[in-house]
C-alpha cells in the first residue's frame, strides 16, 4: 500500500513539474493567439555556420490576422519582407538590387518566427524549461523547443518569455542550414492600430518582380 501511495505521488508530482514547465509556454501562445495584431521593434543577427559572420539587422515587426505580417528593416535601411495575405514578397536591395521576389504566401513560415512557434506549440515542439534569465529590463524564463516532426523550419528554438507578461522578449532558432537567427524585441504592443501601408506591399519604380510562381511553370 505504501508503495502504491508513493508511486502515486511521484506521479502526480511529475505531472505538476511538467504543466508548470508548460504553462508560460501556453500563455504565450493563447497570447499571441489572441491578440488582434502585433507590433514590435527588434535587433536581429544571423550568425553563418560556414564562417562564423554575424550579420546584424534592426527593424519593426508587424503581424495581423495569424497569416499577414511584415519585416521593414531600418537596418539595413529599405530590406522588407511582407506577406499580404495573397504574396510574399522578399525586398532586400542590400544584396540584391533592383529586384523583388514574389513568392506563395505560404512560403514565409519560417520568416514569420513567432507564428511558426506559437501557433501550436504543444502539437509541433516539445518544451523543456532551461532558466531564469533577464533580457534588458524584463524577467524571463527561458525554455528550449524541440520539433516533434522532421520537416519543421527549425532544428532546435530557444525562447525567453516574460514571467509576468507572457510575451516573447528573445528567441533563436537554428535553420536546417546551420544558419542561427536571434532576436531581441525591444518593445513588444499588441491589440493596437497598424499603419495603413504595414502589411502592403508597393513595388518600387524600376524594381523588377521575380516571380517563383512563374519559374516554377504556374500562373503568376
Amino acid at each position: 500500500m505504501r508503495l502504491n501511495i508513493l508511486l502515486l505521488v511521484a506521479f502526480a508530482s511529475g505531472l505538476t513539474a511538467q504543466d508548470t514547465t508548460n504553462t508560460l509556454v501556453d500563455r504565450a501562445a493563447r497570447q499571441y493567439r489572441a491578440a488582434r495584431t502585433v507590433r514590435a521593434t527588434f535587433e536581429q543577427t544571423l550568425t553563418s555556420p560556414a564562417t562564423g559572420t554575424v550579420y546584424p539587422a534592426r527593424g519593426e515587426y508587424f503581424q495581423s490576422g495569424g497569416s499577414r505580417f511584415a519585416l521593414r528593416f531600418t537596418e539595413p535601411n529599405g530590406d522588407a519582407i511582407v506577406n499580404d495575405g495573397t504574396s510574399l514578397w522578399l525586398y532586400l536591395p542590400s544584396t540584391a538590387r533592383g529586384q523583388v521576389i514574389k513568392m506563395p504566401s505560404q512560403a514565409g513560415a519560417g520568416l514569420d518566427v513567432l507564428a511558426e512557434l506559437l501557433s501550436a506549440p504543444k502539437a509541433d515542439y516539445v518544451a523543456v524549461r532551461m532558466r531564469d534569465e533577464p533580457v534588458e529590463t524584463h524577467a524571463t524564463t527561458v525554455y528550449a523547443l524541440s520539433p516533434k516532426k522532421a520537416d519543421m523550419p527549425f532544428t532546435r528554438a530557444t525562447l525567453w518569455i516574460g514571467k509576468s507578461d507572457a510575451l516573447i522578449w528573445q528567441l533563436e532558432v537554428v535553420e536546417p542550414s546551420g544558419l542561427v537567427r536571434r532576436v531581441r524585441f525591444t518593445s513588444v504592443r499588441t491589440d493596437v492600430d497598424l499603419p495603413a501601408d504595414a502589411l502592403v506591399f508597393v513595388v518600387p519604380a524600376g524594381v523588377r518582380i521575380v516571380d517563383s510562381g512563374s519559374l516554377m511553370g504556374k500562373k503568376p
